[in-house]
Formats: C-alpha cells, structure tokens, sequence
C-alpha cells in the first residue's frame, strides 16, 4: 500500500470521526433531542468556530451554553463554557432528552449576526449506574465506624490497665515502706 493508499485512509477514518456540526448564528439557541435510557453517562465534546474563517469578527470571544432538559422539560444541567468544552450528565429518567447550544454573546441582537459551525461529539455510556456499589460503600463505612470504636475501646481498655498496673505498684512501694 502506497503513500496514496494510507493518505485515502487516514481521511476515511478521519471523516467516520467527526460526530457531526452545525450552523449557530449568534445569540440563537438549537437542540438536539437524544433519546436515553435512565442511568446512562452521558458525555459531549464540543468546539465553536467561525463559519467563515475569512470574515473572523470576534468569535474569539464567544463561548457555548449548554443545557439540558430531561423528558419532562426540567433542566437538568446549564453550564457555560468558553470555545470548546466537555460535559457530562446522567440520565435520570427514559425518553427523549433536550440538548441545546446557545452562544454566550453580549451583543446586541440586531448587530449580532455572526454565524459559527459548532462541532458536536456525543458519547453514550452503555453501563448504568450499580446500585449495588453504593450499598458496599454504605457497609464499607458502617464497617469502619465500628473498627474505630473498636480502636477506641481498644486504647481506653490499654490506658486503664497501664492505670491500675501504676496504682499496684505504687501501692506495692507504700507496703513494702511500712513493712
């Protein structure tokens, strides 16, 4: 396989990487509906460029927000980022989740024409959440409050026993004295 042949793959696998993007004009808010099963991680990347690389205004000093809404229209997360970002949530709840992207711009909305490309990457775990983990964790815990008051008792009951080991002896000295 030549060099021609190893270029023509990189720029397959290259392509088959790039989840996806799309056109965000300033100040405007798009979403994408994801459907999740409950207890699943869900994680985005994300980057925001210009459109048109030739007419770079000042996309620089733009940023993303990110909120999500579960099926029943409560936000789940609300985060603001700079260009690029990661996020993360889990699904609380089965059905149809609300991801939206909206540029943080302070512009006022009829100067606010920018458009940008917003690339979007999103990961969906296939593990949920063990309920099972968070029980070993609550015994782990019982069971280490109960080694510290085993220690406890521990060093009281030795401090007790150097006590009336002391109070003998001194006892023994006194006798011995009077004798």
């Amino acid at each position: 396989m030549g060099l021609k042949g190893v270029a023509f793959l990189l720029q397959c696998s290259l392509a088959l990487a790039a989840a996806m993007y799309f056109d965000l004009g300033e100040q405007e808010e798009k979403c994408i509906i994801e459907e999740i099963p409950e207890d699943t991680l869900v994680t985005g990347h994300f980057f925001l460029e210009p459109w048109d690389v030739k007419s770079f205004d000042r996309s620089a000093l733009l940023g993303v927000t990110v909120t999500v809404r579960d099926p029943n229209h409560e936000i789940q997360m609300s985060k603001r980022y700079g260009k690029f970002g990661k996020f993360t949530f889990t699904a609380h709840a089965s059905g149809q989740h609300y991801l939206c992207f909206q540029t943080n711009s302070t512009r006022f909305s009829v100067f606010a024409g920018e458009r940008l490309k917003l690339h979007l990457d999103v990961q969906m775990g296939e593990h949920s959440i063990d309920h099972s983990v968070d029980r070993t964790k609550d015994n782990l815990q019982t069971l280490e409050e109960n080694l510290q008051h085993l220690i406890s008792q521990m060093t009281h009951i030795t401090r007790l026993q150097e006590y009336h080991r002391m109070k003998r002896l001194k006892d023994f000295f006194i006798a011995k004295k009077l004798v």
